[in-house]
């Protein structure tokens, strides 16, 4: 079991009642949110929904701040409405479609511009799965696979405490050749070229650092790939 499965097992077997395991487990997502550099760079705010509906229940004519299967709701810098729902089960369980049904309708608003499920499972029922598909505001997941590759480092996590992050990660020594290789044509002049590198070798890692070396903090890179999974990946 590892450090993030166990705290996620203690949530469930500790906590006295299924509302208290499931809002350790959405106090949880919020260390997850305000801290995994990912969203904390996107969104300028994550709270409760009960907080955030307070807060805009005139506003967006709300009429009460019941959660009605929305746990947190995180407002971008660009001032969008994303919802997040947290779903604490076992590694072992079978996310169905009635667990996210109540979601989708609470969620189904037009004052949300893109939806969240997290769970701490990767087994999806294919009727769950096809749900998420051809939605009229999009629908994003975090699976237990994604939660442990985070940035913040489960062994030393402790609740009511800042998360702390995992060490950065180095370039290797062939990756180091590739970024001076890069610099050094750069610094005669060319103005293209291109890196060839065999598969397994950290490519896109050597490719982010190349970036942040050759355009500098605060330039704009276009950054091209091919597929919305390898798009996830390099932003994480």
């Amino acid at each position: 079991m590892t450090p993030l499965q166990d705290l996620l097992a203690r949530f469930r077997t500790e906590s006295p009642t299924i509302r208290d395991q499931g809002t350790a487990f959405e106090r949880l997502m919020l260390d997850y949110f305000q801290t995994e550099p990912q969203y904390r760079d996107l969104y300028r705010t994550v709270q409760p929904y009960a907080a955030w509906a307070a807060a805009h229940l005139d506003e967006l004519h709300l009429g009460s701040t019941g959660d009605a299967g929305i746990d947190l709701v995180a407002t971008t810098h660009d001032g969008e409405y994303h919802a997040i729902q947290c779903k604490n089960y076992a590694a072992d369980h079978t996310l169905q479609k009635k667990d996210i049904d109540s979601f989708f309708t609470a969620s189904g608003k037009t004052y949300f511009s893109h939806r969240i499920i997290v769970t701490t499972t990767n087994h999806w029922s294919k009727n769950a799965s096809d749900a998420l598909h051809g939605q009229q505001t999009a629908v994003s997941t975090i699976t237990l696979n994604d939660l442990e590759e985070s940035k913040i480092d489960w062994v030393r996590y402790q609740s009511g405490q800042t998360p702390p992050l995992k060490d950065k990660k180095t370039l290797r020594p062939h990756q180091e050749k590739a970024l001076s290789d890069v610099a050094r044509g750069y610094a005669r002049g060319e103005t293209r070229g291109k890196l060839i590198m065999a598969c397994g070798t950290g490519k896109t890692f050597t490719a982010l650092r190349i970036a942040e070396q050759v355009a500098g903090r605060g330039k704009r890179v276009l950054f091209l790939v091919p597929s919305l999974a390898l798009l996830n990946q390099t932003l994480r």
